[in-house]
């Protein structure tokens, strides 16, 4: 099971939700976990869970912490019997303003971290919400702040704008551009608007009609054509448009 929780009001500009997932059908489960844009670390409470990423199987171990990079391509998960994890979804670019850790190299990778999280929630039992507020409202450090207006910029066009008018709205060249989006994400500028417009073009199809055409769906958002749109959708969910 999958439920979301509200962080602190005065930390809901950094952090998206914390979560969880709870396994206690008695049997593995399957999820599978779409790109968007977001850095997680992810306290593993429970058994050990295994997530199928594109380059293997990767082992989440019990009672470790691992910091989950910006992805750019969907994973599948597999809880366990008596899984339960506790995430916490930091909004993009907004991991600098509680960790020293550039996210370069870490795009659709996962490593060992915060393993003091994992004490404090062992110790928090259900109550966890509360001592995660404390702890991030300590930690906060507001130092991601001023990519946060770059970001909320490509969302507001929902992907679709030219990375030379973004660098030169936020008075940046486009090579500081890419160094601050590299260090705060993980990835390229490019390449979050592109995670961006997919995320948009995914919520439009869900909510068409049957029949709407997929041609002029692509066109709307930025596509060259209804091919580019199916491979954009295949690659970050691993499903064709009319499987959504």
């Amino acid at each position: 099971m999958y439920q979301q929780f509200k962080p602190h009001p005065l930390l809901s500009e950094y952090i998206d939700a914390y979560w969880t997932v709870t396994n206690t059908s008695g049997v593995a489960a399957h999820s599978r976990i779409l790109p968007d844009g977001c850095v997680d670390i992810i306290c593993n409470l429970g058994a050990a869970v295994t997530n199928n990423a594109e380059e293997g199987p990767r082992m989440l171990a019990s009672e470790k912490a691992y910091l989950i990079g910006t992805m750019t391509r969907y994973t599948d998960s597999c809880p366990p019997a008596e899984a339960r994890m506790i995430g916490i979804r930091f909004k993009p670019a907004a991991f600098a303003s509680f960790f020293r850790f550039p996210l370069q190299e870490l795009a659709d990778n996962c490593i060992e971290f915060g393993q003091e999280l994992v004490e404090l929630l062992l110790r928090a039992g259900q109550d966890f919400v509360p001592v995660l507020d404390k702890y991030f409202l300590l930690h906060n450090t507001r130092a991601s702040r001023e990519m946060l207006p770059v970001i909320n910029n490509i969302q507001q066009h929902k992907g679709i704008i030219r990375i030379g008018d973004l660098a030169r709205t936020h008075y940046q060249t486009p090579r500081q551009l890419e160094r601050n989006f590299l260090k705060h994400t993980g990835i390229s500028p490019k390449a979050f608007a592109n995670i961006v417009r997919y995320q948009a073009v995914h919520q439009y199809i869900r909510n068409s009609k049957p029949g709407t055409s997929l041609l002029q769906i692509a066109f709307e958002h930025g596509y060259y054509d209804h091919a580019h749109l199916t491979n954009d959708i295949r690659k970050y969910t691993g499903r064709v448009p009319s499987a959504l």
